[in-house]
């Protein structure tokens, strides 16, 4: 089931045409590829058949098919004469396969390929109506456009992976040290140095605690709580005694 769903391709005519002037190409326009459609006895055409443009995944193909006889079934396939295959990069271009004629915008030479031998030859196509003729090479630009919007998505696509490979490789750096590698460590202290500075600061905290608090007094005793009442109780009874005697003298 797999293997059959990737072998699946997706086919779509792009461009349909019947009524199309197949022409033999002369020697000399092969050469020069300046095609004329003049040279090529435009009244006279070779055959007249269909014109397909199909695409096949990614790739694409101008197929020229021979006319269909009046007798044959409408179901039957019409027989192909010629294929085009678009082989589009960014070095070889679509003139490379379709040249245009320089004396007519309805005739164009196109390079076909046979299949099995691989031999290239050129056919002259030319078509009844100008409108049609444009559409045709609108839909090769269209074509053109669609593989170079391809080739720029896997270029960035391959910059992505890329850039993400080697932002892995970086982040698994080995940071070890090598076998065998010591380290020195330059403390710039020694114990008599940390000796004194622990004495210094031991002192400050101590002279400081004993200048800082104020001392505060003990408190009284018992006895000298009880001598101050009965030092005031003595002096009032001896006043008091003498100023009653005093008055009783003088009475």
């Amino acid at each position: 089931m797999t293997e059959s769903i990737d072998a699946f391709v997706l086919e779509r005519a792009l461009f349909c045409e019947k009524n199309v002037w197949f022409y033999q190409v002369p020697a000399g326009q092969v050469t020069n590829l300046a095609p004329r459609a003049d040279a090529w006895d435009p009244e006279h055409p070779l055959l007249t058949g269909s014109v397909r443009v199909l695409q096949k995944g990614d790739a694409c193909f101008v197929q020229l098919f021979e006319p269909v006889s009046d007798d044959a079934e409408t179901s039957a396939s019409p027989t192909l004469f010629a294929q085009c295959p678009l082989h589009i990069t960014r070095e070889l271009s679509l003139d490379v396969y379709v040249h245009d004629c320089v004396d007519s915008s309805r005739y164009f030479m196109l390079r076909v390929e046979d299949e099995t031998s691989g031999r290239c030859a050129f056919v002259g196509i030319g078509f009844p109506d100008r409108t049609v003729a444009f559409n045709f090479k609108a839909t090769l630009l269209d074509y053109a456009k669609y593989v170079l919007r391809q080739f720029n998505v896997r270029h960035m696509e391959t910059i992505e992976k890329t850039e993400v490979a080697d932002g892995m490789s970086s982040q698994k750096k080995d940071m070890s040290l090598p076998k065998g590698t010591t380290i020195r460590m330059n403390l710039k202290t020694s114990a008599n140095e940390d000796g004194e500075k622990l004495t210094r600061h031991r002192s400050c905290n101590n002279g400081g605690a004993v200048k800082n608090v104020p001392l505060i007094p003990p408190p009284p005793t018992e006895s000298t709580k009880t001598a101050a009442p009965s030092l005031a109780v003595a002096e009032f009874v001896t006043t008091g005694t003498d100023e009653d005697w005093g008055d009783f003298t003088s009475a």
